[in-house]
């Protein structure tokens, strides 16, 4: 009983791995436009409000109290109107608001990822390459499984394979690979959003004080 319950795990992990194949293909091709398509958030709302009666009334006021309150009194409110002024505008002001903890302004953006950790934002888009290890690590778990049913009947004799004639060890690797599969996807939407927010970089040019001139 104890072996058809791991071989169910087995599957049940396959399946798993499967879909977080599909999650992040999903995600990174249709998940930003899903996103606006189901509505902004509030704030994004209100930064996007704002800063179009800022452009038509030439009062920064509203924008710049909005800014503050959502981002903190030592936010530059260029930074967030540049968001929204971008081509990809809605994507990176979410991008901007999901990562409003992590960004400092020092002679241009740059990331906090935890304390004593200060970075700029990455330059090149990786989500292909997060995307080919999420692939590699379902293909690998579906071979797994197979193996689990090969060894059923027959045995691996090389002996640095010798654990895979064991299922419960088989189980134990393929739900291992789903998360690192979890963590990697994570880690995708993470870049991704401070790779959007370092593109704001892009729209200024920094005096010898540290401070944006639009």
């Amino acid at each position: 009983m104890f072996n058809y319950l791991v071989f169910f795990m087995i599957y049940a992990g396959i399946t798993i791995s499967i879909y977080q194949v599909y999650q992040a293909h999903y995600n990174q091709n249709f998940g930003d436009y899903d996103k606006r398509r189901d509505g902004k958030s509030q704030e994004c709302r209100e930064l996007c409000l704002k800063a179009r009666q800022y452009e038509e009334t030439g009062d920064a006021s509203g924008f710049i109290q909005s800014v503050e309150r959502i981002f903190g009194d030592n936010f530059d409110h260029r930074v967030a109107l540049a968001s929204v002024a971008e081509g990809g505008g809605e994507i990176s002001l979410e991008s901007l608001l999901r990562r409003k903890h992590n960004i400092v302004f020092d002679d241009k953006i740059r990331l906090v990822h935890m304390p004593g950790w200060k970075t700029d934002p990455p330059s090149k888009d990786i989500r292909g390459v997060m995307l080919s290890v999420i692939v590699t690590n379902c293909l690998l778990a579906i071979f797994l499984g197979g193996l689990s049913v090969y060894t059923v009947g027959y045995e691996v004799t090389l002996d640095f394979l010798a654990w895979t004639n064991d299922e419960l060890v088989l189980m134990f690797v393929i739900y291992s690979l789903i998360l690192v599969n979890y963590l990697v996807y994570r880690l995708d939407i993470y870049m991704y959003d401070i790779y959007q927010v370092g593109k704001l970089n892009d729209t200024f040019r920094v005096d010898r004080t540290g401070r944006p001139e639009g």
